[in-house]
């Protein structure tokens, strides 16, 4: 798709199948407060190149998140935060070794058992009463950091951290909107100094940004008229989907 629309004159059916993923992917986002690259890149993947992609997609989750960021920052859950992206600055690296040292058989079947776990533990309704202690929290943060260096998503150990803690939901989703718009900035900083940021991914960002705003603006909306178990229903479900489509690749990666 992108490569496609680098060109001067893009065909209408790629513009509008990319500008309905976008859509998706923002509302999603702006329902849950995660979710936007795990919908954004395999979706859109299937019309570009990864390396095109996620440039792309990492600036307008970083564009559309500052939009919200104070108002998030105030309902977030610092401590949490600053323990799970600790731990996922730590751990990143030692996932880019298991990347690059690992058989892919290994590394995918490691990440579809966690996070098929995770969705059985959060499906059955295994939540503990008070939040996890500090070290137990940066365990979920360390998780996050191998996904992060694995599979460049470090999403499913923090949405699994928030639906699995008692946490209110607006806290939660401040907090994975706050924690993610730093993820973002992070992985934006080495694409930016190896010069993967081309002039022309800007533009489609500029040109995706109404349709991704447009679509978190209606996602937020949906958040604020739906009930605490609605918005743990739709996190599980994203999860679901995401375990899903990591064992079709563990599978896939086999046989």
């Amino acid at each position: 798709m992108f490569t496609g629309l680098l060109d001067a004159s893009p065909p209408w059916p790629v513009l509008l199948a990319g500008a309905a993923m976008m859509f998706a992917a923002g509302t999603l986002r702006g329902y849950t407060g995660f979710g936007f690259s795990i919908a954004a890149v395999p979706l859109l993947s299937l019309l570009g190149t990864p390396a095109t992609v996620v440039p792309i997609v990492l600036m307008l989750q970083l564009v559309v998140s500052a939009n919200g960021i104070r108002a998030a920052a105030r309902l977030s859950d610092r401590r949490s935060i600053g323990l799970l992206a600790g731990g996922a600055l730590a751990a990143t690296p030692v996932g880019l070794w298991a990347l690059t040292e690992l058989p892919d058989a290994v590394v995918r079947l490691t990440i579809a058992g966690t996070v098929s776990a995770a969705v059985l533990v959060l499906g059955l309704g295994l939540r503990p009463a008070t939040a996890p202690s500090g070290p137990r929290v940066l365990l979920f943060g360390v998780a996050s950091g191998l996904f992060n260096g694995v599979a460049g998503m470090p999403g499913p150990p923090v949405i699994a951290y928030y639906l699995g803690t008692p946490i209110p939901a607006a806290t939660a989703r401040a907090s994975m909107i706050v924690l993610f718009t730093l993820t973002s900035a992070f992985a934006l900083v080495p694409l930016l100094a190896l010069g993967r940021l081309h002039v022309g991914y800007c533009l489609l960002a500029a040109a995706a940004l109404p349709v991704v705003w447009l679509g978190s603006s209606l996602g937020a909306w949906l958040h604020a008229r739906s009930s605490e178990r609605t918005y743990r229903a739709a996190g599980l479900t994203v999860l679901a989907a995401t375990a899903a489509l990591a064992s079709v690749r563990a599978i896939s990666s086999i046989v």
